[in-house]
C-alpha cells in the first residue's frame, strides 16, 4: 500500500528539499485499501464520509507483486517526531494516524480512532477501534496513546512536534480503548493536531527499548507494510503486513494487495523517468520539467494535481539587516513570481498570496500576491539607506530543482542591487542553519497544510518547532493563540484570515507559489480515480486500493 501525498504537515516548514523529496517519491503513491463499513462518530464534525460508499472499481482487486517507486532523497528519520523526515509518503506505509482529513482539509474522519467526542470546551474523549496491533505484536491501547503523548512532551526527547501540544493539560486513560484529553483552554485545533504528526501511532515497546534503532531502521507502526530493510541513501524496502487491522476490519484479507514496496533513492530526475518508462518503476511523482514529455505517453496514466504545499522564502526578522521591514518589502517586490513558476516550475504552480492554499478553508480570499515592482524595490532600498546595494546571506537545498530556484531568485534580487550570498546545502546542514537562525533570507514554506494552526504555530509562535527565534510578531502570536481557542468554525476562519493579513502586511515571509505535482503510473497499476481524489483528498487515498492488473508487474 502506498498512500498519497497527505498526512503529515510536518516537515513542515522546512524546506522544499523535503517537499521535493515528497513530490518526487510518488506525488501520490496511494492508499491501497478498500473500506467495507461505515465509521461511527459522536461529534458533529466527525461524520460518515462519501468515500465509505464509493464504487472502488469495476475491476476486482488482485493481490501480488512488489510496487516499485523512487524518491530523490532518502526518507531520513523513521520516527516522525524527529527531524529530518524527507519522504512522508513512505512514512505513511508503516505508521498510521488517529484521524484523517477530508477534501476541505478538515479532520472529519476517524481512522485508528472509532470515535471523537467533545465533552466540554476543555475536554475530549476518544475511543480506539478494537483489535489493532503494532507490527511487533503489541496492542494499540489507550495506554499507548498516553505514553506517546507524554514522550512527545518530554523535553529530553526533542520532538519537534511538542509545540503543537501546548494547549494540552492531561491525558487520562479511562479504559483499554478510551482516553480523555483535558486542555488548559478551549482548543479548536485538537482534532487537526491528532490528524497530523502527533497522531502517528508508534509501538511504545519498540520506542522504549531502542529509540535510536527505531528511528534508524526498525519503526513499528500499525500500517499495511513493515520496514524490512532501511539502507540510507539507497533504498527503503517494505513487506506486506499480514496482520493489518484494516484488512480484517473491512473483510478484505488480501489487503494490502501488493506483497511489498521498494522505494529506491534516485537523485537524477532523468534517470527516475527513464526507469519508469522502461518498466523498472511502476509509479512516480514526475519532475515538473518532464510533464510535457509524459503527458501523452501511451504507456502511462498521468495526472496533474493541486497540492496543499506552499513554497516561500523565510526571513530572519529578529537578527540582522532584515529586521527593517522596508528591506523585506524590497525583496518581496523584486521577485517575479510568475516568471519563477514559468522558468523553474515549468508552469506547474499557482502564485501564492498567503500561507494557506487558495482551496484551503483558512485562506483569506481578499489577499493579493506581492506585486513585482523593481522600481518600488529600489526606492525601498534607498529609503532604508542601501541605495548603493545590500548584501545578505542565506541558504537553499542542494537539489537540482533547489539550485534552479535559488539562482533565479538571486538573479532577480541582483537586478535591484541586492546581493544574496546563498549557500546550497544538504538537509542536515540546512537544518543546522535554520536551528541557529544563521541566515538573513532562506528557503521556507510548508508542505501538507491541514489544520491552520500547524504552520502558524510552527513558523511564527515563539514555541514553534521551526521558529528558532527568527520571528516575534505580537499581533500574529495573539491571533495564533486565539485561533487555537476558538471552537466556532466560522469565527475561527475569520481569525486565520486576519492572521494571513497581518503576516502579509508585516512581510514576515515571502510566499511564492502553491504547489502542483504530476503523478504518473504504468497502465498495469489499477485502482486510482483522480477525480474522486480531488473531491476528498486524504480520505480518498487512505480508503482506496491500488493493485497490479492480474496481480503481475
Amino acid at each position: 500500500m502506498v498512500k498519497h501525498a497527505r498526512a503529515a504537515a510536518p516537515l513542515g516548514t522546512s524546506s522544499a528539499s523535503s517537499r521535493r523529496a515528497v513530490l518526487k517519491s510518488g506525488v501520490a503513491t496511494v492508499a491501497l485499501m478498500a473500506f467495507a463499513g461505515s465509521l461511527r462518530a459522536a461529534d458533529e464534525h466527525l461524520h460518515d464520509q462519501p468515500w465509505a460508499k464509493w464504487d472502488y472499481s469495476k475491476d476486482k482487486p488482485v493481490r501480488g507483486g512488489i510496487l516499485r517507486t523512487a524518491s530523490s532523497q532518502y526518507i531520513g528519520k523513521l520516527n516522525p517526531n524527529h527531524w529530518p523526515v524527507l519522504d512522508w509518503l513512505s512514512m505513511n506505509l508503516f505508521h498510521e494516524k488517529l484521524v484523517i482529513t477530508d477534501g476541505s482539509f478538515k479532520p472529519t474522519t476517524p481512522w485508528l480512532l472509532e470515535e471523537v467526542h467533545k465533552e466540554s470546551e476543555t475536554s475530549f474523549v476518544t475511543k480506539l477501534r478494537p483489535d489493532i496491533t503494532f507490527q511487533d505484536g503489541t496492542k494499540l491501547t489507550a495506554n499507548t496513546i498516553k505514553s506517546q503523548i507524554d514522550w512527545i512532551r518530554e523535553p529530553k526527547n526533542t520532538a519537534w512536534t511538542a509545540a503543537w501540544l501546548g494547549p494540552l493539560d492531561t491525558v487520562e486513560v479511562i479504559d483499554e480503548l478510551t482516553v480523555r484529553w483535558k486542555t488548559k483552554e478551549p482548543w479548536a485545533g485538537f482534532q487537526g493536531v491528532i490528524a497530523n504528526v502527533p497522531g502517528y501511532m508508534m509501538s511504545q515497546k519498540a520506542l522504549t527499548e531502542d529509540a535510536e534503532k527505531y528511528e534508524a531502521s526498525a519503526p513499528k507502526g500499525t500500517g499495511a507494510y513493515i520496514v524490512e530493510e532501511a539502507s540510507p541513501g539507497n533504498f527503503l524496502k517494505l513487506k506486506r503486513n499480514p496482520d493489518w487491522w484494516f484488512a480484517k476490519a473491512s473483510g478484505n484479507p488480501d489487503m494490502p494487495y501488493f506483497d511489498g514496496v521498494l522505494v529506491s533513492v534516485i537523485p537524477d530526475p532523468a534517470v527516475r523517468l527513464a526507469n519508469l518508462r522502461a518498466g523498472k518503476l511502476d509509479i512516480l511523482g514526475v519532475d515538473k520539467s518532464q510533464y510535457a514529455i509524459v503527458r501523452n505517453d501511451p504507456q502511462l496514466k498521468v495526472f496533474r494535481q493541486s497540492l496543499n504545499h506552499v513554497v516561500g522564502i523565510r526571513f530572519n526578522t529578529q537578527k540582522g539587516v532584515l529586521k527593517d521591514i522596508r528591506l523585506r518589502q524590497a525583496i518581496n517586490h523584486a521577485i517575479d513570481r510568475k516568471a519563477l513558476i514559468a522558468g523553474t516550475q515549468f508552469g506547474l504552480g499557482r502564485v501564492a498570496s498567503g500561507m494557506y492554499p487558495e482551496d484551503h478553508w483558512a485562506h483569506n480570499p481578499a489577499l493579493n500576491p506581492a506585486a513585482y515592482d523593481p522600481v518600488e524595490s529600489k526606492k525601498l532600498l534607498a529609503d532604508a539607506g542601501y541605495a548603493n546595494g545590500l548584501s545578505i546571506k542565506g541558504y537553499w537545498d542542494n537539489t537540482t530543482g533547489g539550485q534552479a530556484i535559488a539562482e533565479a531568485v538571486k538573479s532577480m534580487l541582483g537586478q535591484v542591487g541586492i546581493n544574496w550570498q546563498v549557500e546550497l546545502l544538504a538537509p542536515v546542514a540546512l537544518a543546522a542553519k535554520m536551528k541557529d537562525a544563521d541566515y538573513d533570507m532562506a528557503q521556507g514554506g510548508w508542505p501538507y497544510i491541514y489544520d491552520p494552526d500547524l504552520p502558524a504555530t510552527g513558523l511564527y509562535h515563539p514555541a514553534g518547532g521551526f521558529n528558532f527565534g527568527r520571528s516575534n510578531n505580537p499581533q500574529a502570536i495573539e491571533l495564533i493563540e486565539a485561533g487555537r481557542r476558538e471552537t466556532d468554525i466560522d469565527k475561527r476562519q475569520k481569525i486565520y484570515w486576519e492572521l494571513e493579513r497581518v503576516l502579509t502586511e508585516a512581510n514576515e515571509d515571502a510566499w511564492l507559489w502553491w504547489e502542483e505535482g504530476v503523478l504518473a503510473m504504468r497502465k498495469n497499476v489499477m485502482g486510482w480515480d483522480n477525480e474522486e481524489w480531488k473531491k476528498s483528498k486524504e480520505s480518498y487515498t487512505w480508503s482506496h486500493p491500488l493493485w497490479f492488473k492480474d496481480g503481475k508487474q
